[in-house]
């Protein structure tokens, strides 16, 4: 549920590897024929892509869900304004990948083609380099304050670079973990100029809190998720959470009685459910988390969209969406067959089984959960069920922000796909919250 402006669900859609094994060795001009692919992605013609795939590729990607990623895409980012220079890397003896950069009217994206024995044997939708985009300091952010480095979470091979950030002159801070929403996000949970996890983390080191930020592993190994391997929410998010709680733990710098979670979208949905896994996590912090199925926050999202863009096909593809939000819901864990929503079976059995407002409830330590009033993406219907399982416990805090949209980021009248790419910063009014619980919190 995190990474606009695929609109936060839509990455969990485009961002994994949709690739099959296929047999054989002939290739014929793979390079041209990757460059194919998304030129008739852009024209529209996914049939001819589906022809062209692999018998596996086409197991598992029909062309009603090629035809449907691509749409919500083009939805959520605007028409294709231009295609920049291809470049191919050849992956093993057998597999040539190209990569396509392709501008549309409000970010850039790149497609990656995996071309073997002349078949589509993988594609990829996935935004361009975010560090690209231009970003300012925070009014709210004091450089002297802190100073920052290079850590590593987690043990080989599944190693993931991160940033801690230390505040200076305090012995034994605060300090938080911030974990991302759903989608191939970098540390800072870049979204075209904006980077809400590097206002966070450096807002709050000008406040006197330790913060730790890392890369998440859908982004950095992107193969161990394909759509053909089972996985669930433990390998995307949890797994690395811990180690990050982990690592604070050990740092001398760190008060370990203090280590509080911060989950934002999908993060903050599985924020309890880390901290009833992890009994060493002081506190937690929940910034728009879904309490509902994310199936029907999927459907949700692209109504939506498509009831601000007019688009006469809308009903069309909300219908195909509701059929396969349907499917997940009813996913089972010994479910091995085709994935549903770009995930598999075990993804959608594993969340079924789960309940955020539930097992807040059945948390005993200090909660704040804060919302946005114009997002779109987790809306108020959450924070409902959240006020609901915690009414009456003085553990609790909750608040909403009603000019904040589902980065904490100020706007006006509806919020649109499109404000996620004007630059801007998680609004400080919610620094200030964050920063007062932690602060706030007892040593042990």
């Amino acid at each position: 549920m995190s990474t606009p402006p695929t609109a936060v669900l839509m990455t969990m859609l485009l961002g994994a590897w949709l690739v099959a094994p296929a047999a054989g060795l002939a290739q014929e001009a793979p390079e041209k024929m990757g460059v194919a692919v998304v030129e008739k992605l852009i024209a529209g013609q996914f049939s001819e892509i589906v022809a062209a795939f692999s018998p596996e590729m086409a197991a598992v990607v029909p062309g009603t869900v090629l035809r449907q990623t691509w749409e919500q895409l083009t939805a959520t980012e605007g028409p294709v304004r231009g295609v920049g220079t291809p470049r191919t890397t050849r992956q093993d003896d057998e597999v040539v990948v190209t990569v396509v950069p392709v501008q549309f009217a409000r970010r850039s994206f790149d497609i990656r083609v995996a071309i073997r024995a002349g078949r589509v044997a993988g594609l990829r939708i996935v935004p361009a380099g975010p560090d690209t985009e231009p970003w300012s300091v925070p009014s709210y952010v004091d450089n002297a304050a802190f100073s920052e480095t290079e850590v590593e979470i987690g043990k080989a091979p599944l190693i993931l670079p991160g940033t801690l950030s230390l505040p200076r002159g305090r012995d034994k801070a605060p300090a938080v973990v911030l974990v991302h929403g759903s989608g191939p996000h970098d540390r800072n949970e870049a979204i075209g100029p904006n980077r809400p996890f590097q206002d966070l983390a450096q807002g709050l080191a000008s406040r006197g809190i330790a913060s730790l930020r890392y890369e998440k592993r859908t982004k950095v190994y992107p193969e161990r998720f394909a759509v053909t391997q089972r996985f669930t929410v433990r390998e995307e998010v949890m797994e690395d959470a811990a180690a990050a709680v982990a690592l604070l733990l050990r740092r001398a710098e760190v008060d370990g009685g203090r280590v509080v979670l911060v989950g934002h979208s999908l993060g903050g949905t599985l924020a309890p459910r880390i901290a009833v896994a992890e009994p060493r996590i002081a506190a937690v912090i929940i910034l728009a988390g879904a309490t509902r199925p994310i199936p029907d926050l999927m459907v949700e999202q692209i109504e939506y969209i498509g009831g601000l863009s007019g688009r006469p096909d809308a009903a069309e593809a909300s219908a195909q969406l509701r059929a396969e939000a349907a499917r997940a819901r009813r996913a089972k864990s010994d479910d091995d067959g085709p994935p549903i929503l770009n995930c598999p079976p075990s993804y959608w059995a594993d969340l079924n089984a789960y309940d955020a407002a539930a097992a807040a409830a059945s948390l005993s330590l200090p909660m704040l959960i804060l919302q946005g009033g114009r997002d779109y993406q987790v809306t108020s219907r959450d924070l409902f069920r959240f006020k609901a399982a915690l009414e009456g416990h003085a553990n609790a805090t909750i608040r909403e922000f009603p000019r904040l949209n589902h980065l904490f980021m100020a706007g006006e009248g509806k919020s649109r796909p499109e404000e996620y790419d004007r630059p801007s910063h998680v609004d400080g009014e919610v620094i200030e919250a964050i920063a007062a619980f932690v602060n706030g919190l007892a040593r042990k």
